[in-house]
């Protein structure tokens, strides 16, 4: 087997380092090397991830001031092996999960990148609002279609690659002010056509929030990213940029898009199935609130990237393959 080196960042984790670290020692393949990267936790997690390091020596653990992409940087940076797995310490793992991330690398030496996938931990549902959220997601992902790609071009949270291409490619942007580091990067190596394959049993799960204010936040923050970064950009905020309409009608357009791309007549009937009668009244609010909170952050995003983030916009500039990319995943 190609041995590999798991990287991770993390801050004031406590409350889920237990189940983290429980899930770690679970997997079936346990990499050769776990680096973890805390950004001067004052929670416990520091200590907690020392005495571990104490009683495993295949734990490394750093501290480093800074964001998540810098933190993940100096993490491979300190990798002792070229194979790295990325994930997030307030992630579940499934037991399998290294072990068939790792996978294609081990029955092809060609390859570069390995995207695993990324599911809705259903633990963390506890409101109507995150059971909104679930079903609409359940009816999307019943119409994937078994390894195939499902317009994910991968990221932190559940992805193997080489520190090779991580160099090739300048690492992840650290201008950004916390989001989009990682969908810049591989951005970067699907547009460089290094070798990759998909790894459907290396699943990750994500806990959502509870209330709506927290989806619209998230929202705002990942446009944001995307907006420093310049990417994903709807035909809307195009529009905007060529001053055929104005910024205000441009966060409606992109509100009511959003919630007409979300709605899911089979979620609703789900629902009704399993007695959830508020959903066919929430997803409307969740949905429209989500592409208003979005755009919003994108304009905020946009106007920050045009001054802090050239470099990173810079590394997908004049791609044609970034724009074939963004009318296939972001339309």
């Amino acid at each position: 087997m190609i041995p590999c080196s798991l990287v991770t960042t993390c801050r004031n984790e406590m409350r889920s380092f237990a189940r983290w670290k429980a899930n770690m020692q679970a997997q079936t393949r346990f990499p050769d090397e776990v680096v973890i990267v805390d950004a001067f936790s004052d929670d416990g997690t520091w200590e907690a991830l020392t005495d571990w390091a104490q009683e495993d020596s295949r734990i490394k653990v750093l501290q480093e001031k800074g964001a998540a992409a810098h933190g993940r940087n100096v993490a491979i940076q300190n990798a002792k092996y070229d194979h790295v797995i990325s994930t997030d310490m307030g992630v579940r793992l499934e037991d399998c999960f290294c072990e068939e991330i790792m996978r294609p690398f081990d029955e092809n030496p060609n390859l570069k990148l390995v995207i695993g996938s990324s599911y809705i931990d259903q633990k963390s549902i506890t409101s109507i609002v995150a059971k909104t959220e679930k079903y609409i997601n359940s009816a999307v992902v019943a119409k994937r279609k078994p390894g195939k790609s499902n317009g994910s071009l991968g990221g932190n949270r559940a992805s193997a690659y080489t520190k090779s291409i991580w160099e090739e490619c300048g690492r992840l942007p650290e201008d950004l002010t916390f989001y989009a580091d990682d969908s810049t990067l591989f951005r970067q190596f699907r547009q460089a056509g290094y070798p990759y394959a998909y790894a459907p049993k290396a699943k990750v799960y994500w806990g959502r929030p509870a209330k709506l204010k927290q989806f619209w936040k998230e929202a705002f923050n990942y446009g944001r990213g995307d907006g420093e970064a310049a990417i994903k950009m709807s035909r809307t905020f195009k529009w905007y940029l060529m001053k055929k309409i104005p910024a205000w009608l441009e966060k409606w357009f992109n509100a009511l898009r959003y919630t007409y791309k979300q709605f899911r007549f089979h979620a609703i009937i789900n629902s009704l199935k399993e007695g959830d009668f508020g959903v066919m009244f929430v997803m409307p609010v969740l949905a429209f609130g989500i592409g208003w909170n979005q755009s919003v952050g994108y304009h905020r995003g946009y106007a920050d990237g045009c001054v802090k983030c050239q470099a990173c916009r810079a590394r997908l500039e004049e791609s044609k393959q970034n724009i074939a990319f963004d009318r296939r995943f972001t339309k």
